[in-house]
C-alpha cells in the first residue's frame, strides 16, 4: 500500500489517546450537542468548555491547535466583512444598488438578479470566494430593497455566484496548488471552465427564482 503514496513533507505523529481521554472527547462532544439541542447551553459556550477540558486533560495541546486552526481563513473573512461593512456604512453599496436599478429597470427585477450574480462571479474570479460573497451581499440586499422584492433570491445568487471560480486559476486556492506543478495555462482553465460555468450559471438563474420567489 505504501507504494501508492508519496510523502511530500515530514509529518509529526502523536501518541494515541488513552481510553479515558477518548471517552472524554466523544462523551463531552455528545453532551455538548445534547445540551445545545435542548436549549440548555449555547453550542459555542459548550464547545469552549469542552475545549478547556481537552486542554486540561492533555487530549490536545496548544501547538496542535495552532497547527490546525485556520488563522489565514479567519483573517480573510474578517477583512472581507470589514470591507463590506465599510461599503454599507459609507453608502457605496446603496449607490451601486441605485445604479443597478437604473441600469436594469427597463428589463425588470430578473435582469437585476442576473446582474448581481454576474457581479459576484467577476469578484470571485479575482478575489477569494469569501471576499466576493461579503462584498456582493450588501449590494444584492440594497438592490432587492430598491426593487421592493424579497431579498432571499438575491442573497442566494450571491452565495452561488461566489462559488463559480472555474475560469481563472487565481480565484481559488486549489487552482493555484495545481497550476504551477501541473504546468497549466490560463487558456486551459478557460477552455475547461467555460462550459461548466455556463451550465452552472444557467441552472442558478433559472432555478433560483423558482425555488425562492421574488414575492
Amino acid at each position: 500500500m505504501a507504494r501508492h503514496f508519496h510523502l511530500l513533507s515530514g509529518g509529526t505523529t502523536r501518541a494515541p489517546l488513552s481510553r479515558w481521554q477518548s471517552r472524554l472527547a466523544f462523551g463531552g462532544f455528545a453532551c455538548v450537542i445534547g445540551l445545545a439541542s435542548l436549549g440548555v447551553v449555547p453550542l459555542f459556550h459548550g464547545l469552549l468548555v469542552l475545549l478547556g477540558g481537552l486542554l486540561a486533560s492533555r487530549a490536545t495541546g496548544l501547538s496542535e491547535l495552532r497547527r490546525h486552526f485556520p488563522f489565514e481563513l479567519w483573517l480573510i473573512i474578517g477583512s472581507a466583512l470589514a470591507i463590506a461593512q465599510g461599503l454599507d456604512n459609507s453608502g457605496a453599496a446603496a449607490l451601486l444598488a441605485q445604479g443597478m436599478q437604473q441600469l436594469f429597470s427597463p428589463w425588470g427585477v430578473y435582469a437585476a438578479l442576473a446582474g448581481c450574480y454576474l457581479l459576484t462571479v467577476l469578484l470571485t474570479e479575482t478575489v477569494t470566494n469569501n471576499a466576493a460573497a461579503a462584498l456582493g451581499f450588501p449590494i444584492a440586499w440594497s438592490t432587492a430593497q430598491a426593487f421592493g422584492v424579497d431579498p432571499t433570491p438575491f442573497i442566494m445568487v450571491v452565495a452561488y455566484g461566489a462559488s463559480v471560480c472555474f475560469l481563472l486559476p487565481y480565484g481559488y486556492q486549489t487552482h493555484l496548488m495545481v497550476y504551477s506543478p501541473g504546468r497549466y495555462r490560463v487558456r486551459g482553465f478557460l477552455k475547461a471552465g467555460a462550459p461548466v460555468s455556463l451550465v452552472y450559471s444557467a441552472a442558478v438563474l433559472i432555478l433560483t427564482p423558482l425555488v425562492f420567489p421574488f414575492h
